[in-house]
């Protein structure tokens, strides 16, 4: 995950924004406790959505107090207290980190390739024992990053077949959160299109630096077999299948019928998201 699942600040009342910079605040100091410092630079807004959608599944109590952060140590800030849909959150992200790094090591330049070795010893500890603690989720994640490895390596020039394994990952990590069986099957639904949705952005984010550096990008390659269809349109068609991807998302959050933190929630979904792919627009169609 890429930190691509963020609110609209600018439509959320002030107490929902606190809300929410107390539950990012929380899950970083769970991060430290559980983890280590080292845990801290995994940290972003997509694991605080996760943690959000949890907590409001399980309809539990919120507590937040006052504490001192590593960021603003002169200004205490309001904090989630521990609970364990924090803690179920910094498992994952564990998980997710050190996958993000095995893929790095095969994708990167070799300055980046060097940075990344320096701190992976420090990631495969962290995930053996979060793997340690929810073995079936590891496993399937470790079989879905498998399976993105094989088509990247094949360069396969469909966008949709390429990011059906992120989207199976996330699949299984969203289906963790419930043991119903009805609500399993509307979060296996929703945290597919959530990871084809994060594939998607990130790749169209990066489309032009991959090409430079001769990485391995779906767009791309699709792009390569489509020579006579002007680029910006090619934009606008990446636009329209994330559009569209966020309006079923949208639909299957529904069928949840979350009341807690769901304003939050719906504001990630009906505008967080699609302002993240307007701008991402923009910088590809070189707007300000």
């Amino acid at each position: 995950m890429f930190g691509y699942i963020k609110p609209v600040k600018a439509e959320l009342k002030v107490k929902e924004w606190e809300a929410y910079q107390g539950i990012y605040c929380g899950l970083c100091k769970q991060l430290a406790k559980r983890y280590g410092f080292f845990a801290r630079m995994t940290l972003n807004y997509d694991f605080v959505f996760l943690a959000m959608l949890d907590m409001a599944l399980h309809g539990k109590r919120i507590h937040f107090c006052r504490e001192h952060c590593i960021v603003h140590p002169f200004k205490k800030r309001s904090c989630c207290t521990c609970n364990e849909s924090l803690e179920l959150c910094c498992d994952v992200a564990m998980m997710l980190c050190y996958h993000k790094l095995e893929d790095d090591l095969h994708d990167e330049g070799f300055a980046k390739r060097l940075a990344v070795r320096l701190i992976f010893p420090f990631a495969k500890r962290d995930y053996k024992k979060a793997a340690a603690l929810h073995p079936q989720l590891a496993e399937k994640l470790r079989q879905q990053m498998q399976e993105q490895q094989k088509l990247e390596e094949q360069h396969c020039a469909q966008v949709d077949l390429a990011s059906q394994p992120t989207a199976c990952l996330m699949e299984e990590v969203f289906s963790s959160l419930s043991e119903d069986p009805m609500e399993k099957r509307v979060l296996e639904r929703l945290g597919y299109l959530m990871g084809r949705w994060v594939y998607l952005i990130d790749a169209l984010d990066d489309w032009d630096e991959d090409v430079q550096k001769g990485r391995y990008n779906p767009f791309a390659q699709q792009q390569n077999g489509q020579e006579q269809v002007p680029k910006e349109q090619q934009y606008e068609q990446a636009k329209g299948t994330l559009y569209l991807t966020v309006a079923e998302m949208r639909k299957t959050y529904d069928l949840l019928g979350i009341h807690s933190l769901d304003t939050i929630l719906e504001n990630i979904l009906d505008l967080g998201l699609l302002q993240t792919v307007d701008n991402i627009m923009k910088k590809r169609l070189g707007q300000t």
